[in-house]
């Protein structure tokens, strides 16, 4: 029996877990879209930062599509039980590799069109750009790091399912 609530903590856990991130993704995500959304309106047609903010708007709608497309619910629970390990060890391998993944479904479009907003338009705009572009790259790594820590915490908390 012990083992049975050990797996139900856990799964509860990676469940938990995964809604959180979607809740805090979205609620970035609609702070994103109202604040590009507003600056699109205010830039100008063709020019960089009007793509920026286009790559940016369509990132980050996709980004929340990804997020709730892998979260789990609690109701998932009670369809598989905690002694179907194989389901759950795959559903935590899923969730671990969607953080993986970060940098390419995640990182990669938003900083995309964060260049692109901040590409320069005048030669005396270069330097303030590399700057913009140092910041966007710890940004990417610091992404990275964060969610392949997450991943490796996730993958554990599979393996560890009796």
């Amino acid at each position: 029996m012990h083992v049975m609530d050990n797996n139900e903590s856990l799964i509860r856990e990676l469940i938990k877990g995964s809604i959180q991130r979607a809740i805090q993704e979205s609620v970035a995500a609609l702070v994103v879209l109202i604040a590009f959304a507003a600056i699109l309106q205010h830039s100008a047609v063709g020019s960089p930062r009007y793509y920026g903010c286009l790559v940016i708007l369509v990132g980050t709608g996709f980004i929340a599509g990804v997020v709730w497309s892998y979260a789990l619910s609690f109701r998932l629970l009670r369809s598989h039980p905690a002694s179907d390990v194989g389901f759950w060890r795959e559903a935590f391998e899923v969730q671990a590799k969607l953080l993986r993944m970060a940098p390419l479904w995640y990182v990669a479009p938003v900083c995309a069109g964060a260049l692109l907003f901040a590409a320069p338009t005048h030669p005396a705009e270069f330097t303030p750009f590399l700057m913009v572009a140092a910041i966007v790259a710890a940004l990417f790594a610091f992404v990275t790091w964060l969610n392949r820590r997450a991943a490796h915490k996730i993958a554990e908390m599979g393996v560890r399912l009796a």
